[in-house]
């Protein structure tokens, strides 16, 4: 199986960084992301850290992604469309689908056993790509800059 990113949310980051701050503040939004932009990723990184320890994960539902995946039996994407309600996909030919997800669903494919190698197929193109390091690193491990 492979994946290929066709579009993911701008800046994940700072948008998971921004529901995170907003759940605990009652600045309205422009506030909110200037402070964001002012403090940087190293506050970015803190709140991610927060959500991930907190199991915080509805925040990650804000970064979204758009995959192709070439290669994919019929057995295993209807397995795991029936498991999770949130994985939309869409058969574009016998063994192709282009797969949208949030964030959070990703995290709950890497925690099962049977869903993992199709989560690692998403990470490791995310971060082939350069998208969202931060999140990467805290929500699957150094192991997903190997490649």
């Amino acid at each position: 199986m492979k994946a290929s990113l066709v579009w993911a949310s701008p800046k994940p980051e700072r948008t998971i960084a921004t529901a995170m701050r907003r759940c605990y503040s009652t600045k309205v939004i422009e506030e909110i992301e200037a402070e964001l932009e002012q403090k940087g990723p190293v506050y970015w990184k803190f709140l991610l850290t927060k959500a991930m320890q907190d199991k915080s994960l509805d925040v990650l539902e804000h970064f979204t992604m758009t995959m192709l995946v070439e290669e994919a039996g019929d057995p295993e994407v209807g397995s795991l469309a029936r498991s999770y309600p949130y994985l939309r996909m869409m058969r574009l030919n016998a063994s192709d689908w282009l797969v949208s997800l949030n964030a959070r669903t990703l995290v709950e494919l890497w925690k099962d056993p049977g869903a993992k190698a199709f989560a690692e197929t998403f990470v490791t193109e995310l971060d082939g790509k350069g998208v969202c390091p931060l999140f990467n690193e805290l929500a699957f491990g150094e192991r997903t800059h190997a490649s």
